[in-house]
């Protein structure tokens, strides 16, 4: 009876489409009207359909970027809510079970995420497998573990379609296989590479200023960024600098003798590693005004590995970011004594945490891997040093309208560090925020007008922009907040209108180059992606950011990609 039941569920949304009539919203009782606007405050986009078999109103209506649907009897009894759910929104563990349990498996089709009376909250899916011709319908919890399935045969149109585009993709590769062995030549050993007298007079005249005395100088351009390169040798040290066509002075790198590092980095590296080694150190000046040191330590007895862990900090020794070193799979777990330290380590990090911490959370925990995507996005973004502590999955009255959510609490590691706590619905996304440690502060609003000369700039290289916002930045920068093509945007310019850099972000994960989706699961099996932004400035070629969280050691890294999908190094 239960797998009948299963059956039915599968299937209705499919039957629905057969025999629902369209309705107009005054032909839908009262009573139906009433306990949908309870249950789904924030619809909207309603239209309703009456299924005349079943006596059901069906709500048709989009909940945030979600669509969905929402079943009622002819008395106004909810039935249940069915929500539209994207792949990259699913919890990891159904993921992980599709791949392992259907290894051939050829898509993901009909994803539902599913409140019903009675029920607890759970995901319905179809897994398409044309070389079998089977479409098996799965059920998972809430936190994606499995609960049951059934099977259908495949339709023959299906079936065919799929064959069609796989035989147009296979000649499609071929093609383009032929195409680049016709065209293949070697490239040359320094193609951006140019002589001095090649460069434009603003240039040189702003070079001769900044970099007085310099040697071994050797220029580089691209027509990809138009930006003039230089490397050379100031004052003892190795140093690059960047230019605009126009003989604008970008930025300047310095090589720094890790030796003659200031007191103030070594204090802030001593609170993430008690013992490293510095191994080399870079100033960057730059025209924003927005100075960095780069610094790249060795933690501990992991020096022998040479996995260098890189440091960012502004120019108050205060950390920006910490990029890990990728941890090898192959390295020795290490001694026993090593290993009692560290579980010594994380005794005392345990019980401070456990004093500090003031919520309670059930003894039932779920765990990082049952948890949507959209929190791994979120940490990347807001808190990348932070890593996941407890979560749970239940109802809070603050959230009633949201039906179970949930609670995540995120801590940065060490001893006595700060924790914050997110709340979040069942696709990821966040609802409240609990964060003691940091005030937000509110987004600036722009108090005086853009320029023409920016809007001029931005205008000639973003013509078909949509949603633009423009708001003030640091040191009287202005960034424009904007759509283009689907994806989100920030590009920051000067008072002057020259162009520092555009940040995109890649949403959602099937949009990532496949070429990085590949290299991540066959090279960095451990690994999954949080997130991605393609990154262009005028000191380099743009290329891809994403940020991979270790599943094993718990912990995320920056991952760079060139503009082709190929690691960096």
């Amino acid at each position: 009876m239960k797998k009948v039941l299963f059956i039915i569920s599968a299937v209705i949304f499919s039957v629905s489409i057969m025999n629902a009539q369209p309705l107009k919203t005054k032909a839908v009782p009262k009573e139906v009207i009433n306990q949908f606007k309870i249950k789904n405050k924030n619809a909207k986009s309603v239209k309703w359909e009456k299924e005349e078999d079943e006596e059901m109103y069906v709500a048709n209506f989009k909940d945030d970027k979600n669509d969905a649907k929402s079943y009622f009897t002819s008395s106004g009894e909810w039935l249940k809510t069915m929500f539209f759910v994207e792949m990259e929104d699913l919890p990891t563990n159904i993921i992980n079970y599709t791949k392992k349990t259907y290894p051939t498996f050829t898509s993901m089709e009909d994803l539902f995420f599913i409140k019903e009376k009675g029920v607890k909250d759970y995901y319905l899916t179809d897994i398409y497998i044309v070389p079998e011709k089977i479409i098996h319908t799965v059920k998972f919890t809430a936190t994606g573990r499995f609960i049951s399935e059934s099977n259908r045969q495949m339709p023959e149109s299906f079936i065919d379609k799929y064959t069609k585009e796989k035989e147009a993709a296979a000649q499609e590769e071929e093609t383009d296989k032929k195409s680049s062995k016709k065209g293949k030549k070697e490239p040359p050993v320094d193609p951006n590479s140019i002589a001095a007298d090649k460069l434009p007079p603003a240039v040189l005249k702003t070079f001769k200023k900044r970099f007085v005395n310099a040697s071994d100088i050797q220029w580089y351009y691209s027509d990809d960024d138009e930006i003039y390169r230089v490397s050379c040798v100031l004052r003892g040290e190795q140093a690059e600098g960047t230019f605009t066509k126009d003989g604008a002075w970008i930025n300047t790198t310095t090589e720094l003798q890790p030796k003659s590092l200031p007191s103030a980095f070594h204090k802030s590296i001593a609170e993430f590693y008690a013992n490293y080694t510095v191994v080399a150190a870079w100033k960057e000046i730059r025209a924003d005004k927005q100075d960095h040191f780069i610094i790249d330590v060795i933690e501990g007895k992991k020096s022998k590995s040479s996995k260098i862990t890189k440091m960012i900090f502004d120019k108050g020794a205060k950390i920006i970011k910490i990029i890990d070193a990728e941890e090898d799979d192959n390295e020795d777990s290490g001694t026993p004594e090593m290993s009692r330290k560290e579980r010594k380590a994380q005794a005392r990090m345990e019980k401070e945490f456990k004093k500090h911490q003031k919520m309670e959370y059930e003894a039932k925990n779920i765990n990082e891997s049952e948890l949507p995507s959209g929190v791994g996005r979120w940490i990347a973004k807001d808190y990348p040093e932070y890593t996941v502590r407890k979560a749970e999955y239940k109802k809070f009255p603050e959230f009633s309208e949201h039906g179970s959510v949930y609670k995540v609490l995120i801590q940065r590691p060490g001893v006595n560090q700060p924790h914050a706590t997110g709340y979040f619905t069942h696709n990821g996304e966040l609802l409240k925020v609990v964060d003691e440690f940091k005030k937000e502060e509110p987004e600036k609003e722009a108090k005086r007008e853009v320029s023409a000369a920016i809007v001029e700039a931005f205008n000639k290289n973003n013509p078909n922009v949509t949603s633009l916002k423009w708001k003030e930045g640091e040191d009287n920068t202005w960034i424009a907040v904007y759509k283009d093509k689907g994806y989100d945007n920030e590009a920051t310019y000067t008072e002057s209108a020259t162009w520092m850099g555009t940040i995109t972000i890649i949403e959602p994960k099937d949009k990532i180059p496949s070429s990085i989706r590949s290299y991540v699961a066959k090279q960095l099996p451990d690994y999954e992606i949080q997130s991605c932004r393609m990154i262009s400035n005028p000191n380099e070629k743009p290329y891809y950011n994403t940020v991979l969280y270790d599943k094993k050691q718990k912990s995320s890294i920056d991952f760079n990609f060139t503009i082709k999908g190929k690691p960096m190094e």
